[in-house]
């Protein structure tokens, strides 16, 4: 039960740093996607995961 309520919790801290980071770079032209794979790796990852998607999106 303990990792469970860790998991979700962690599951709603990326949701939130997905939007917050993609609120604040939107202003430059730069999008997030926020869809399950990009909530998966921020869950895991954290916030190298963002930049990395970045990186991914802008140079692929």
């Amino acid at each position: 039960m303990k990792y469970f309520v860790l998991l979700i919790r962690n599951l709603v801290v990326a949701i939130c740093m997905l939007y917050t980071f993609d609120v604040i770079v939107n202003s430059v032209g730069v999008m997030v996607p926020i869809n399950a794979i990009s909530i998966v790796a921020v869950t895991f990852l954290g916030l190298p995961a963002i930049f990395g998607l970045l990186v991914l999106q802008n140079f692929m």
